[in-house]
């Protein structure tokens, strides 16, 4: 009887050993699921970035939709834009001959 029972006891515990293998890495297994609410994690980060991306979009439509003030500071500033009565002055960097040259 000692070798049923030893029988016994080393299928339980090859029985375990496989289940807990397959529980580790088998399919959808733990560790897929801790990569997957890795990946999860990831997207609704990046989805929340763009969510506040699209925000200040909306945000500048609308004030350029209803903000002169604004539409005037995009047109100087990025556009490089002048009123009728403005002049622009552009100087150059004038170089100081150095001690050393003849």
């Amino acid at each position: 009887m000692s070798i049923l029972y030893r029988s016994l006891f080393f299928g339980a515990v090859t029985l375990l050993v496989i289940l807990a293998f397959l529980i580790l890495y088998g399919k959808n297994g733990y560790l897929d699921q801790r990569q997957l609410n890795a990946e999860e994690q990831l997207m609704i980060n990046e989805s929340r970035m763009i969510e506040a991306e699209n925000q200040d979009v909306e945000l500048k439509i609308e004030r350029l939709k209803s903000d002169l003030s604004y539409i005037e500071h995009i047109a100087r500033h990025e556009l490089g834009m002048l009123a009728e009565d403005e002049l622009v002055f552009r100087f150059q960097d004038v170089k100081q001959p150095s001690e050393n040259t003849p």
